[in-house]
Formats: structure tokens, C-alpha cells, sequence
């Protein structure tokens, strides 16, 4: 387990826990009350897109051969820096397009454009 420091909601320093990876800290309830564990908050940039990923998935579940490419495309993305916002937004936009179509009821199966290959000389 590793160590981390939580500061407190009084603010009066810092409370070692071991919490795993630093990803959960404990906060007081209240007055008298046993601590409530809180998650890192997410920008609203996240949460939009968060949201794209649950709807994307909502929608791919009634057609077949869906899910694995749209988990692929989230994933390949996810590496993208959060400092990238210009790039994350253009992707969210396109995404949003891409929901259009997957609910539309005549979409049937995705294709997707692939680069060639240079040919060797």
C-alpha cells in the first residue's frame, strides 16, 4: 500500500492513509459522523466526454459488432494530453456526429478508411 497525504477539510494539515494508487481520499462527514470517500473531480470537458463514451455504448449495444470498435476508438484516444483541449473538442464534435449516425435505425455496420502502405521499390 502506499502512503498519501490528504489535506483536511479544516484545512489544519496534511492526514497520511493508505488508499492504493492515491486515486480515493477520505473527507469528514460531518460532526461526529465516520468519513465518506470522494473521487477526483472531473472538468466539464471530461464529463462531456465521459457522457459521449456511456451514450456511444448505449447505442452499440442493439447493434451487433459495435462495441469492441467503439471501447478501440475510446481507448486509442485516451492518450491524447488534457492540456490538448483544441484536438479533444474536435474529436468530441466528430463523435457526437458519429452517435448521429450509429442511432440512425438504416445504419447497419461501420467501415473505416484505412492509409496504404507506401509500396516498396
Amino acid at each position: 500500500m502506499v502512503s498519501c497525504p490528504v489535506q483536511t477539510a479544516a484545512g489544519a494539515g496534511p492526514l497520511h492513509i493508505n488508499a492504493g494508487p492515491c486515486l480515493v481520499a477520505l473527507a469528514p462527514r460531518g460532526l461526529g459522523g465516520p468519513p465518506r470517500r470522494t473521487m477526483a473531480r472531473h472538468s466539464k470537458l471530461q464529463k462531456h466526454v465521459l457522457s459521449l463514451y456511456r451514450q456511444f455504448l448505449r447505442a452499440g449495444r442493439e447493434k451487433p459488432g459495435f462495441l469492441p470498435r467503439i471501447q478501440a476508438e475510446f481507448r486509442k484516444n485516451a492518450s491524447i494530453p488534457r492540456a490538448d483541449v483544441m484536438h479533444i473538442e474536435y474529436l468530441l464534435r466528430r463523435g457526437q456526429r458519429q452517435l448521429a449516425q450509429l442511432r440512425d435505425a438504416n445504419t447497419k455496420q461501420m467501415g473505416t478508411f484505412v492509409q496504404a502502405k507506401p509500396e516498396e521499390q
